[in-house]
Protein backbone atom coordinates (compact mmCIF):
# COMPACT_ATOMS: atom_id res chain seq x y z
CA UNK A 1 0.00 0.00 0.00
CA UNK A 2 1.35 3.35 -0.80
CA UNK A 3 0.58 6.88 0.73
CA UNK A 4 0.67 10.31 -0.66
CA UNK A 5 -0.13 12.98 1.93
CA UNK A 6 0.91 16.79 1.07
CA UNK A 7 -0.36 20.16 1.95
CA UNK A 8 -0.30 23.45 -0.60
CA UNK A 9 -0.82 26.59 -0.27
CA UNK A 10 -3.20 29.17 -2.06
CA UNK A 11 -1.99 31.95 0.22
CA UNK A 12 -1.29 33.00 3.62
CA UNK A 13 -4.08 32.12 4.46
CA UNK A 14 -5.70 29.30 2.29
CA UNK A 15 -4.24 25.88 1.95
CA UNK A 16 -5.19 22.46 0.66
CA UNK A 17 -4.46 19.32 2.17
CA UNK A 18 -4.21 16.19 -0.08
CA UNK A 19 -3.91 12.80 1.12
CA UNK A 20 -4.98 9.09 -0.40
CA UNK A 21 -3.84 5.32 -0.35
CA UNK A 22 -2.74 3.60 -3.40
CA UNK A 23 -2.74 0.06 -4.16
CA UNK A 24 -1.83 -1.81 -7.24
CA UNK A 25 -2.48 1.57 -9.28
CA UNK A 26 -5.75 1.30 -7.69
CA UNK A 27 -7.03 4.75 -5.35
CA UNK A 28 -8.89 3.08 -2.50
CA UNK A 29 -9.70 6.25 -0.90
CA UNK A 30 -8.72 9.67 -0.45
CA UNK A 31 -9.67 13.38 1.23
CA UNK A 32 -8.77 16.53 -0.14
CA UNK A 33 -9.82 19.57 1.71
CA UNK A 34 -9.78 23.30 1.56
CA UNK A 35 -8.93 25.36 4.57
CA UNK A 36 -8.73 28.79 5.88
CA UNK A 37 -6.32 30.12 8.63
CA UNK A 38 -8.59 31.81 11.43
CA UNK A 39 -6.19 33.22 13.90
CA UNK A 40 -3.77 30.70 14.74
CA UNK A 41 -6.23 27.74 13.80
CA UNK A 42 -7.16 26.49 10.15
CA UNK A 43 -11.08 25.55 9.29
CA UNK A 44 -12.24 23.56 6.77
CA UNK A 45 -13.85 25.08 4.01
CA UNK A 46 -14.63 22.07 1.65
CA UNK A 47 -13.72 18.38 1.85
CA UNK A 48 -13.64 15.65 -0.38
CA UNK A 49 -13.49 11.98 0.63
CA UNK A 50 -14.53 8.83 0.16
CA UNK A 51 -15.82 8.30 4.05
CA UNK A 52 -18.96 6.16 3.75
CA UNK A 53 -17.78 4.25 0.93
CA UNK A 54 -18.20 6.54 -1.53
CA UNK A 55 -17.00 9.89 -3.29
CA UNK A 56 -18.71 12.79 -1.80
CA UNK A 57 -17.93 17.28 -1.21
CA UNK A 58 -19.24 18.62 2.28
CA UNK A 59 -19.71 22.24 2.35
CA UNK A 60 -18.24 24.18 5.41
CA UNK A 61 -19.86 28.06 6.65
CA UNK A 62 -18.01 29.59 9.28
CA UNK A 63 -20.78 30.07 11.19
CA UNK A 64 -20.40 25.91 11.58
CA UNK A 65 -23.36 24.49 9.62
CA UNK A 66 -21.90 21.58 7.20
CA UNK A 67 -23.89 20.23 3.70
CA UNK A 68 -23.02 16.75 4.34
CA UNK A 69 -22.70 14.01 1.30
CA UNK A 70 -22.73 15.76 -1.86
CA UNK A 71 -22.35 13.30 -4.84
CA UNK A 72 -19.23 14.15 -7.01
CA UNK A 73 -20.26 13.89 -10.89
CA UNK A 74 -17.50 10.88 -10.89
CA UNK A 75 -18.15 7.68 -9.12
CA UNK A 76 -14.68 5.88 -9.52
CA UNK A 77 -12.42 7.21 -6.58
CA UNK A 78 -9.23 7.54 -8.81
CA UNK A 79 -11.43 10.27 -11.76
CA UNK A 80 -13.38 11.59 -8.24
CA UNK A 81 -9.55 12.68 -7.25
CA UNK A 82 -8.91 14.18 -10.03
CA UNK A 83 -11.85 16.03 -10.00
CA UNK A 84 -11.53 16.95 -6.49
CA UNK A 85 -7.71 19.01 -6.62
CA UNK A 86 -9.29 20.17 -10.09
CA UNK A 87 -11.97 21.78 -8.18
CA UNK A 88 -10.13 23.04 -5.50
CA UNK A 89 -7.25 24.72 -7.24
CA UNK A 90 -9.72 26.29 -10.08
CA UNK A 91 -12.40 27.53 -7.64
CA UNK A 92 -11.08 27.78 -4.13
CA UNK A 93 -11.58 31.60 -4.55
CA UNK A 94 -15.61 30.95 -4.80
CA UNK A 95 -15.46 28.23 -2.17
CA UNK A 96 -13.41 30.64 0.34
CA UNK A 97 -16.58 33.34 -0.73
CA UNK A 98 -19.61 30.86 -0.04
CA UNK A 99 -17.43 29.83 3.27
CA UNK A 100 -17.69 33.31 4.61
CA UNK A 101 -21.39 34.29 3.11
Amino acid sequence: MNVTDYVLFLTYDTRYRVWFEVEKGKVLQFVVQLEILDGDKWFPVVRYDTAHGFAHRDRYKADGTVSHHEMLPVSEYQEALTFAIRDVRLNWEDWIYQYRE
